[in-house]
C-alpha cells in the first residue's frame, strides 16, 4: 500500500510488529513496509533531527536514497484471479475488495477463493454423469468391466467408487464446460489411473517445484514465487488451518515454462497452486486418505493481462487444474493411490478442433509419466 505524491512516497506503518533493527536503503524503485513497535520509529542517519512519530498513520519519506535503521519487508507484486464461476458470496467478494470477474489475491479473501476452487475441482473430478464422453479405449475397458466380476463388488487394488481405475489402465474422458464465464467454450479433459505409490508420496511430488521435470518432459523449470501459507503448522498433510487464510494445506503462486515440440517460443504459466488433505465432510468417496490439488492462472493486471511485454514466451491460461489423489490398497497390500487429473485451459494459436485432441493426449501421458516416476 503506497501512494506517490510529487517527490515523496507514503509508506503505511504497521505498529503491531516488533522492531527488528536492520540496515537498508529506500529508493524510488521499490515499495517497502516499515515495521516498528510503540517505542521505536524509523529515523534517517542523514538527518537526526527529522524523526517520525510512532503513529498508525502514514509517514512521508523522501524518495532520494537514504540510510535508515528499521525493520523492512519488500512487498510482493499484487496478482489477480478469475472468480466468476466460484460462487463466492457477496461477503467473500468484498473481502478481496472487488466484485469484478477478476479479484485481487492481496488480503484475507484468498481463503474463500481457494475453497471455491476446491469445490469445483471436486465436482469435476467425481462427476460420473453422462456429460463426460469416454475415448474409445476407455469405453471398451468400462464396457468389458461391467460384464465381468469387476463390475460387481470390491476388488483389491481398485477404488470402490464408480469408474475407478485398475492396473495399468488409463481412463480418459472429455466434456463441455458447464460453468459460465471466461473460457467456457474450451473443452475439459479428465484422466485417471493407478500410481504405485502412496497418496502422500504423489501429492508431495506434485507440489515440489524442484521435481517437476521428473515427470514433465516439456518443462524447462518451475519456481515458487510466493508461499502464501507460511505458518509453522501449515502443511499439506495437516488439517490445521492457517490463521490468516482460514484454510488448511499449502498455497503458493508459481511461475513455470514449458517447451512443447514444434513450438517456437516456450509457453509461460503463472498459477495459484493450492493443495490440502481431504476430510470426510468434503463429499468425496475415498478409502484411507485422500488429497486434492487445484490450480488457476493469476495475472499481473486487474483486466487479465500480464502487465509486461515479454516477447520471449507465450503466456497461456490455466482455467482449472485439478489432481484428486485417493488411496487404494494394492494386491500386495501396499498403499497405492488412484490419480484423477482435470485439465481446462486456453492455448493461444491452436484451433478448437486441435485443442481437444492435444488435451486428450496430454492427459493420458500425464498419468503415465507420474506412474513412471515410481515404477
Amino acid at each position: 500500500m503506497h501512494e506517490e505524491v510529487d517527490d515523496q512516497i507514503e509508506v503505511f506503518v504497521n505498529r503491531r510488529t516488533m522492531l527488528v533493527e536492520i540496515e537498508a536503503t529506500i529508493d524510488g524503485n521499490n515499495t517497502y513496509n516499515i515495521l516498528f513497535d510503540d517505542e521505536a520509529a524509523p529515523k534517517t542517519k542523514r538527518d537526526e533531527k527529522s524523526k517520525a512519530k510512532p503513529s498508525p498513520h502514514s509517514q512521508p519519506l523522501p524518495l532520494a536514497p537514504k540510510r535508515i535503521i528499521c525493520a523492512i519487508q519488500p512487498r510482493r507484486t499484487n496478482s489477480y484471479i478469475r472468480v466468476e464461476d466460484l460462487r463466492l458470496s457477496d461477503e467473500n467478494m468484498n473481502l478481496t475488495g472487488s466484485k469484478q470477474s477478476l479479484i485481487s489475491l492481496d488480503g484475507s479473501g484468498l481463503g474463500p477463493v481457494m475453497s471455491g476452487l476446491v469445490n469445483i475441482g471436486i465436482e469435476e473430478a467425481t462427476d460420473e454423469s453422462s456429460r463426460w464422453t469416454a475415448v474409445s479405449s476407455t469405453e471398451s475397458i468400462l464396457s468389458k468391466r461391467n460384464k465381468s466380476e469387476m463390475g460387481h463388488g470390491k476388488i483389491k487394488g481398485m477404488g470402490s467408487w464408480k469408474n475407478a481405475a485398475y492396473g495399468k489402465d488409463v481412463l480418459v474422458w472429455h466434456s463441455k464446460c458447464t460453468r459460465q464465464g471466461h473460457g467456457s467454450e474450451h473443452p475439459i479433459v479428465r484422466s485417471r489411473g493407478i500410481i504405485p505409490a502412496s497418496a502422500a508420496q504423489v501429492v508431495d511430488l506434485l507440489r515440489d517445484s524442484s521435481k517437476v521435470m521428473e515427470y514433465n518432459k516439456m518443462s524447462v523449470g518451475r519456481e515458487d514465487q510466493h508461499v502464501l501459507t507460511q505458518e509453522e503448522n501449515s502443511s499439506v498433510h495437516s488439517l490445521d488451518k492457517c490463521p490468516f487464510l482460514g484454510v488448511s494445506g499449502e498455497a503458493k503462486i508459481m511461475s513455470s515454462k514449458s517447451q512443447p515440440p514444434l513450438v517456437r517460443k516456450p509457453l509461460e504459466f503463472k498459477t495459484l497452486f493450492y493443495a490440502r488433505r481431504l476430510e470426510e465432510n468434503d463429499g468425496v468417496e475415498f478409502d484411507g486418505v485422500a488429497y486434492i490439488t487445484v490450480g488457476r492462472s493469476v495475472w499481473e493486471g486487474a483486466d487479465g493481462t500480464t502487465g509486461g511485454n515479454d516477447a520471449t514466451a507465450t503466456r497461456c491460461e490455466i482455467l482449472l487444474s485439478v489432481n484428486l489423489i485417493r488411496e487404494v490398497i494394492a494386491e500386495n497390500d501396499e498403499k497405492w493411490c488412484e490419480l484423477t487429473n482435470i485439465s481446462h485451459g486456453v492455448s493461444p494459436g491452436l484451433p478448437m478442433f486441435m485443442v481437444r485432441q492435444v488435451g486428450l493426449m496430454a492427459a493420458e501421458n500425464f498419468i503415465k509419466d507420474i506412474r513412471s516416476v515410481f515404477e
